[in-house]
């Protein structure tokens, strides 16, 4: 019991840690990248959030705050706050298929044969962009939302039933670079399909 009071005091100054963090972070980060996530991302009242930030407990790829590297400077940020361009207009096939598309490079040569940004690192990256458009070579983004192989996860369905991105990725377009502010465990989808009624068969979410 005695164990159990701790841990629970110390998801509590964990979280409390978190967010003084985020009151003196970067501007993106003012509003609460985890804003507009469902129950927090926990997947039930006794779950304790800070285990989620712990490598050691899983793959690490799949751990609360995962933010790899990417070949590409890419900012939410710039792109969808400042600019205000759509999301479908990168992520196309998000209301069609099972997967959200990454845009091609010849997508994001649309504009960058007229835009080559204002700031030094940003014509950098765009040169990147470049060069890689000119080998005829894709990025090779990592990705931040990997879930295990044996989950069968649809976007389509998901948004035709009124889920927003921000349910399970959080606020986007505040993030310079974008983490997983939810570990995704199965009970956290779980609580959110018996709250809105949707099935929780086996089968619903696994191959």
């Amino acid at each position: 019991m005695l164990v159990v009071i701790f841990l629970a005091l110390v998801s509590v100054a964990w979280r409390w840690g978190g967010e003084l963090k985020a009151e003196t972070a970067q501007d993106y980060h003012a509003v609460g990248v985890r804003q507009g996530v469902w129950n927090n991302g926990q997947a039930a009242l006794w779950d304790l959030n800070f285990l989620d930030y712990f490598h050691y407990f899983g793959p690490p790829e799949r751990a609360r705050g995962h933010q790899p590297e990417q070949p590409i400077k890419f900012s939410h940020v710039t792109h969808v706050q400042k600019n205000q361009m759509d999301c479908q207009f990168c992520h196309w096939s998000v209301d069609k298929a099972a997967y959200a598309a990454i845009p091609e490079v010849e997508t994001c040569m649309g504009c960058h044969l007229q835009v080559s940004g204002t700031e030094q690192w940003q014509k950098d990256e765009i040169n990147k962009l470049k060069k890689k458009n000119e080998a005829g070579q894709p990025i090779e983004w990592t990705k931040v939302h990997v879930m295990p192989d044996h989950v069968r996860f649809n976007h389509k369905r998901h948004v035709k039933a009124g889920v927003t991105c921000q349910n399970c990725h959080g606020q986007i377009p505040e993030m310079q670079v974008v983490e997983r502010v939810s570990s995704m465990k199965m009970g956290w989808c779980i609580d959110c399909h018996r709250t809105q009624g949707t099935s929780i068969d086996c089968y619903t979410c696994h191959k």
